[in-house]
Order: structure tokens, then sequence, then C-alpha cells
């Protein structure tokens, strides 16, 4: 039966023109279980932060740490050190060699909404956006784009639109576009 399941959702993948009439609902859906096949990742990335009050972006480098249950490790090498673990329901972040901060996800909606848009994808937790977000996805196997625009007026709050591309169940960028129309570009290298 398992293997029917991915056959089913490899030849699905492959036939990328059958996505049209749904909005992409459908690929969307695929793409969040093939990604949910791997149970762990780790990946050196390059982050580009736009800021509107800034006349040239924030670059950053560094290495992003997933596995599951729920535990995403996002350690910035340069240009200065900084270390966020979200960990089940707890973020805490370390700046340098400074003291450890340590926020609550329940406490916090919009760290909440965060840390669903980063680690849901990765769970292949398609229910979890699925509360927050539309889901539309473009293209096949070999190259995907996935949009989730945020259902409520909540989530509007602190993002307008989070774009994720990539290819099989790698992905290749993830681009978040905040309310205030700052945007942040992370880029996972091979």
């Amino acid at each position: 039966m398992k293997w029917r399941v991915l056959i089913a959702l490899c030849m699905a993948l492959h036939s990328g023109g059958v996505w049209a009439a749904d909005g992409g609902r459908d690929l969307a859906r695929a793409i969040i279980t093939q990604l949910g096949q791997v149970p762990e990742r780790t990946r050196t990335f390059h982050e580009t932060r736009e800021i509107g009050a800034l006349t040239h972006p924030l670059v950053s480098t560094g290495i992003l740490v997933f596995h599951r249950p729920a535990y995403l490790r996002k350690d910035t090498l340069a240009p200065h050190p900084e270390d966020m673990i979200m960990d089940g329901d707890t973020v805490s972040i370390r700046r340098g060699s400074g003291a450890v901060h340590v926020v609550t996800l329940s406490q916090n909606p919009a760290l909440s909404l965060l840390a669903t848009t980063l680690r849901a994808p990765l769970e292949g937790d398609r229910a979890a956006l699925e509360r927050y977000y539309a889901l539309a996805a473009s293209g096949d196997a070999r190259g995907w784009t996935l949009v989730m625009t945020p259902l409520g007026a909540d989530g509007a709050r602190v993002v307008r639109t989070v774009t994720l591309t990539g290819r099989n169940n790698v992905i290749d960028t993830l681009r978040v576009v905040q309310a205030n129309g700052d945007v942040r570009t992370l880029t996972l290298d091979p």
C-alpha cells in the first residue's frame, strides 16, 4: 500500500499540467507530503533581509538544522554570530556570547506563526499550514513554487506572502514578504 501511494505521488508530481484547474492546491499538498518524507536536514544558508528603513540589504550566512519532531536550529555565523532554536513550544535566541533569551510560542502569536511557517513544510504538516494559509503551487517535481497567503487578519498583520521554491523534496529558497513590506530571502545551498 505504501508503494502505491509513493508511486501515485511521483506520477502526480511529474504531470505538472493537471494542477492549473485547482489553482495548484493538489500540487501544494503533494509538495508538502514530499518535504515531510525527509526526517532531518542540515544545509548552509545565505539570507538577505531588505528592510525599508535601510539603504542596503543585510546579508548573513550560517547553518540550518531540522529534525523531527518540531526542532529547527538556525546558526548564523556571519556577519555576527546568533543562534535561534525552535524546539517544540520554545524558542531560544542567543546573540554572540550573550545571554540566552527564551520565549514560549503559546505566549507569542506572531512567533508561533513563524514557527509553523518554517517547520510545518519540513514536517509534512499540511493541516498546520492550512490553519493559517491558503496554499497554491505551480511547476512539477523538477522545479516547483509553493505560495502561502495568510487566511486571517492576524496572519496578515505579520506576513503578506511566503514563497518556497524547490525541487523534489528539497527547498531551495524561502522568501517572506512581511506585512510592512520588508523582505527576507533565505537561500539554502545544495
